[in-house]
């Protein structure tokens, strides 16, 4: 089986946002003081895109990009339209097998808190395992998710081109046929810009990096950068997007109207 190849995730995954918040559209941050995410080089055949379910009725998008980095995408429980959370680490590979140490960023006011996943991908790809949390069992699941070709949904930027905004109207944002975005999150004082881009091979896997302009900003003037997941069906653009230094995140569901 032969997964094809994705750019490293060297721009942001999702609108980051200026504030706390929970559930539904729009963005919130959240912060870890335990977050080992150094990504280390896998092999190209277990890169690539993977939608599944957990055994807490969640829905779940994994990323796994060359470089090593991966981000997996929660929903709410049995909520697909609404984001749960993040979970942002570094693979290492051995065979068949894929692990990830990662952070688990929540979205439902829990406590962020290191967990490792772990699982197997099969012959055609599906990637199947578990989730063991540090010192919180409660917390732990299974996961079974389906390996997700470039060729299965392919967009243009014009396709994203457009005006998009949370539900609460605090989070809007324009991105441009070029890939230039513009916004505000949380208040008009909290502004960014930035710039957006389908990887290489997955064009609804975009690339995303954001500067937030100071003001009432959380975040002051940094940039941030992540990857984002856009919905062609639902005209939503989901995603995450990190400090550099790996220890804070903002997450945010946007739709375009």
């Amino acid at each position: 089986m032969k997964l094809s190849k994705i750019l490293p995730a060297t721009l942001s995954l999702a609108l980051a946002a200026c504030g706390g918040g929970g559930g539904g559209d729009g963005a919130s941050s959240t912060t870890t003081a335990d977050a080992t995410l150094t990504p280390t080089p896998i092999v190209a055949q277990n890169v690539g895109l993977w939608l599944g379910t957990t055994s807490t009725g969640r829905n779940q998008s994994l990323v796994v990009f060359e470089d090593g980095r991966a981000y997996q995408l929660y929903s709410a429980v049995s909520d697909p339209s609404t984001t749960g959370g993040v979970i942002i680490g570094s693979a290492s590979t051995t065979g068949s097998s894929l692990s990830l140490r990662a952070a688990d960023f929540s979205w439902e006011g829990r406590p962020s808190a290191m967990t490792t996943l772990s699982g197997t991908l099969d012959g055609a790809g599906n990637y199947n395992g578990s989730a063991t949390y540090d010192g919180d069992a409660s917390r732990n699941f299974s996961f079974t998710s389906t390996y997700r070709p470039p060729t299965a949904q392919v967009i243009s930027m014009a396709d994203v081109t457009g005006a998009y905004a949370g539900t609460d109207r605090t989070t809007v944002l324009t991105i441009r046929a070029d890939g230039l975005m513009r916004g505000v999150a949380f208040s008009p004082d909290c502004a960014f810009i930035g710039s957006i881009a389908p990887t290489k091979n997955y064009t609804t896997l975009m690339q995303m990096s954001l500067t937030f302009q100071g003001g009432a900003c959380t975040f002051g003037t940094q940039t941030l950068e992540g990857i984002a997941i856009y919905d062609p069906t639902l005209h939503t653009l989901q995603g995450v997007a990190l400090v550099d230094t790996g220890t804070r995140v903002a997450l945010f569901l946007a739709r375009k109207g």
